[in-house]
């Protein structure tokens, strides 16, 4: 019986490592030279940005201080994606391939969910086919229910969910140091390290869920190590030397 056991909890977890597929990530967007469209000419699967909301407006910007009258989220983000889908008759891209948009609430993490809402209201159906994750300020977990079900969250390792607030969970997130140590990408992760990260996505593969992982390196070796691991979403900020991996 115990052998038993322990073969059918490793294959959930084989069956769990083969579910998705890798997608490539950018990682703060909106510092690229053309937000959006960068990462989207060069197909990446996922975007990134960062979010604040001031004078009830939504701007994107790392810092608060880098708000500028320019950088509104809806002439960076929201226009050129619902440009895209009506191009695309329903899609953000012509193939279909689906697009995540993570969305990071930086602070006033319930003004700009208020707002969000009132944005997606009138485009529900155009959103069929992205993919809103919500992450940084986001709301308790007994409120998800709250929020319109285009909306999923960002999850993290410590945090307890309820069944119904599980299912709003699109991906769980860890910092690397979480792991271990900075890591410069330049030579082999130690291997501790690479065992604390494989570990992390077996378990969440086995509970159906996409992982991410931020804080790591720009480096070809970054990425090998990260899709050996099995790390659903590999993010950069260099776009060309992501993308160029991914090709080769």
């Amino acid at each position: 019986m115990e052998k038993n056991i322990r073969f059918i909890l490793f294959s959930l977890l084989v069956l769990g490592n083969q579910a998705f597929a890798q997608l490539i990530h950018s990682h703060n967007d909106y510092e690229q030279r053309q937000p959006f469209y960068d990462a989207y000419n060069l197909g990446f699967d996922s975007i990134e940005a960062d979010l604040y909301i001031k004078n009830g407006k939504l701007y994107v910007a790392h810092d608060w201080k880098n708000i500028t009258k320019k950088r509104t989220f809806k002439a960076l983000y929201w226009k050129p994606l619902l440009a895209k889908i009506k191009t695309n008759k329903g899609y953000a891209y012509a193939d279909k391939k689906e697009l995540y948009l993570l969305l990071d609430l930086k602070k006033d993490g319930k003004l700009i969910m208020a707002e969000l809402e009132k944005l997606i209201k009138r485009h529900k159906k155009d959103l069929q086919h992205v993919h809103i994750t919500i992450s940084g300020d986001m709301p308790k977990t007994e409120e998800y229910a709250q929020y319109d079900k285009l909306f999923f969250f960002d999850g993290r390792r410590n945090t307890q969910y309820s069944d119904e607030a599980y299912k709003r969970v699109d991906m769980v997130s860890a910092s690397f140091l979480d792991f271990g140590k900075y890591w410069p990408g330049k030579q082999e992760l130690p291997e501790e390290t690479y065992q604390n990260i494989r570990a992390f996505v077996m378990a969440n593969h086995a509970k159906g869920k996409r992982v991410r992982i931020w804080g790591t390196p720009n480096t070809t070796l970054g990425f090998e190590t990260l899709k050996k691991l099995e790390v659903d979403f590999i993010g950069t900020d260099d776009l060309e030397l992501l993308k160029n991996f991914v090709e080769k």
